[in-house]
């Protein structure tokens, strides 16, 4: 249904439903309340799907979710007051992700503000401090103008914009021209390229290096520098490696090293701790890609990154910046270097045990454990779920002592999209997550990957999923505790007693909500768990047993 905007005199919060659709919104994660349900009618007018969740952090994390699958702005509306404390955590989340998303914050009416009455906060201090740029609806007449600046600062900054409307001026009257600002598109920016003597200089650094890796993260991802990058590093005989966010883009090469970082395995951490010269493009480096500075502390850092911001976290010191466009930046690079013959570099040992091996088998063998009676090898059911996984797989993974298993483990082959949301640091983000994605992606399998503890956190949203029929497969490794808290304690020599948590069955509880559930308590499920799992159904949970005793790196 195509918005109008051509009623002269109308109330405020119709004019603000068209405006949304007219950014081409197609679907809005919410939660209703008196503040914004007006509005949200008439975004379902104007045919923008309503997804309700049962909480608004939830929703904002499958509006974070959707974002993230989908290369477009995610949208959520929720009440004013406890509707508006309860995104702070998401949005944080998203705002460390760097997400564009819009929030529509209903506001208690400007008459009520200050009196100390049992709603009166002050939201725009709130939003800011979770990580929000707020825009504030303040003229019934600038109602569309508003939303269109709200959409068009979300994707040019990449961040949550909040758009806070006060219920009075939503229910109030305009007078309007019927003028259409239209979609906002994203403006980007002018390629920008580092100046030739700084080129010239990381040149001579790469020609001297003797160990040299070629680091990409997500800012390399494009086709044309990731060909580039290949280029240069079969040039100089570098290693290649990624951080997380561009797990995958390396597979198949014969001198890849999967991701570096604290996620790196064991055989590949210690070819990363030789090297001399790193040359990261579009990769932050910071404490998790360094794994806080443990790694390439000996090495001479060339970082390319096209935002000066990027340069401030990382953690080894010497480093030249190369600040540009990262396809236009190893163009300078590739054109300077191959002008030159180049000598071999790492040994041959190296490439010999690099040839033909795969990494995540060779840390299996060399912690050879027997897991508990009842319980599984949560490095084995992943290398497994690895196997029968589709490879257009979106996979979803939560942060705590979970999320280690599924980043080694499972493969981020080109057709899949691989999703870490940890950016905050906090757990229980996986399954909104998941549930964005799913909508973002339909036809495609989403694979959400959650600890017990962290999955509780908004274990409700299965309902969700359930009652919209959202296909999904959650897998929970379950070992009875807050895995990362426990194992911490434990190498600091305390009573971890404390971490231990009970869980209820996972797996009845997913069926309670109208999902379908399954328990893993023993080797050899991985393809059991893909005969079993029908999209028709909505959401499946497999509640995965796996003993303390296996300690995530």
């Amino acid at each position: 249904m195509q918005p109008t905007l051509d009623r002269p005199a109308r109330k405020v919060h119709e004019v603000l439903a068209e405006a949304f659709a007219a950014e081409g919104v197609s679907v809005m994660f919410n939660i209703m309340g008196y503040g914004n349900r007006h509005f949200l009618v008439g975004a379902a007018r104007n045919g923008i799907r309503l997804v309700t969740a049962r909480h608004e952090g939830a929703a904002l994390a499958m509006a974070d979710g959707y974002a993230r699958a989908s290369g477009d702005v995610g949208v959520i509306s929720v009440h004013y007051g406890p509707g508006v404390t309860q995104l702070a955590t998401s949005m944080m989340v998203a705002n460390k992700a760097g997400t564009p998303l819009v929030i529509f914050a209903a506001g208690i009416t400007r008459s009520t503000r200050h009196t100390d009455g049992p709603l009166d906060l002050d939201e725009r201090s709130l939003l800011q401090a979770s990580g929000a740029i707020v825009i504030e609806l303040y003229q019934a007449e600038k109602a569309a103008e508003t939303v269109h600046l709200a959409f068009h600062q979300a994707r040019l900054h990449g961040k949550p914009v909040a758009l806070l409307a006060p219920i009075d001026i939503q229910e109030s009257t305009a007078e309007l021209d019927g003028a259409d600002p239209g979609p906002t598109a994203n403006p980007g920016m002018p390629l920008a390229v580092p100046p030739p003597d700084a080129v010239a200089g990381a040149v001579s650094l790469l020609r001297q290096a003797q160990r040299p890796l070629v680091l990409a993260g997500r800012g390399a991802a494009s086709p044309r520098a990731k060909e580039l990058a290949l280029e240069i590093a079969d040039h100089l005989g570098a290693l290649v490696a990624t951080t997380f966010g561009a797990k995958g883009l390396f597979d198949g090469h014969p001198r890849s090293l999967a991701a570096a970082g604290g996620f790196a395995l064991h055989a590949d951490r210690e070819l990363l701790e030789r090297a001399d010269c790193v040359l990261a493009v579009g990769a932050s480096m910071n404490a998790r890609t360094t794994d806080g500075g443990k790694l390439f502390g000996g090495a001479r850092i060339l970082q390319i990154d096209d935002h000066p911001s990027a340069f401030d976290d990382a953690q080894p010191t010497g480093q030249v910046r190369l600040l540009g466009d990262a396809a236009a930046t190893l163009g300078q690079l590739a054109d300077a270097l191959l002008a030159k013959d180049q000598r071999p570099t790492w040994s041959a040992d190296v490439l010999a045990r690099l040839a033909g091996s795969d990494s995540r088998q060779s840390e299996l063998a060399d912690y050879p454990k027997v897991p508990e009676p009842g319980t599984v090898d949560p490095r084995r059911f992943m290398l497994d779920m690895d196997a029968v996984l589709p490879d257009d797989a979106v996979i979803v993974v939560g942060g705590g002592h979970c999320m280690t298993f599924a980043v080694q483990y499972l493969r981020n082959p080109s057709g899949r999209s691989f999703e870490m949301v940890f950016d905050f640091m906090t757990t229980g983000q996986a399954l909104g997550s998941a549930i964005g994605a799913a909508l973002a992606c339909p036809g495609r399998p989403v694979v959400a990957v959650e600890g017990d503890a962290s999955i509780l956190m908004h274990i409700q949203e299965l309902e969700t999923a359930a009652r919209l029929g959202i296909p999904l497969l959650v897998l929970v490794l379950n070992d009875g505790a807050l895995g990362a808290e426990y194992h911490g304690l434990v190498a600091d020599g305390m009573d971890a007693t404390a971490a231990l948590a009970a869980t209820p069955a996972l797996a009845r509880v997913a069926e309670a909500f109208g999902g379908a559930g399954m328990d893993v308590t023993g080797p050899g499920a991985a393809e059991k768990i893909m005969r079993w799992y029908d999209p028709a159904r909505g959401p499946h949970l497999v509640d995965v047993r796996i003993p303390l005793s296996i300690v995530a790196p």
